[in-house]
Formats: structure tokens, C-alpha cells, sequence
């Protein structure tokens, strides 16, 4: 191996560390920038109860009647 593949190959590991380094340091702030834009918890009220389970939309109508079922 040529001297100028070794330092290549520091070049490169550096760079993967410096980017493990970024992707961590992104996935915090994006954590903790949830959270403080969050609030206090039950100030929140949902617009609209949430519906479970299968339910039929205008989209699923206009699809089972044009498959004729």
C-alpha cells in the first residue's frame, strides 16, 4: 500500500466519523426540538377523535363503485 493510499484511507475514515458525529448531533435536535415546540402536556386536544379500525371514506365509495361492487 503506497503512503498516499494510507493517508486516503485516514482521509476517509475521518470524514465517516465527522459524519456519524453530524447525523447524532441532527437526531438530537430534531428530539428536542419536538418537544420544546410541544408543550405542556393536556393543553393539547385533538380537532378530531380518532377513528379505528375500518371505516368507509368518500375515497372507498367512489372505488367500490366503479368496481361495481
Amino acid at each position: 500500500m503506497s503512503r498516499k493510499s494510507r493517508v486516503d484511507a485516514g482521509e476517509r475514515r475521518n470524514f465517516l466519523k465527522k459524519l456519524a458525529v453530524a447525523g447524532g448531533a441532527t437526531a438530537a435536535v430534531a428530539v428536542g426540538g419536538r418537544a420544546a415546540v410541544a408543550g405542556p402536556p393536556g393543553e393539547c386536544v385533538p380537532a378530531k377523535a380518532e377513528r379505528r379500525g375500518y371505516h368507509e371514506t368518500p375515497h372507498i365509495r367512489t372505488y367500490y363503485e366503479k368496481a361495481g361492487l
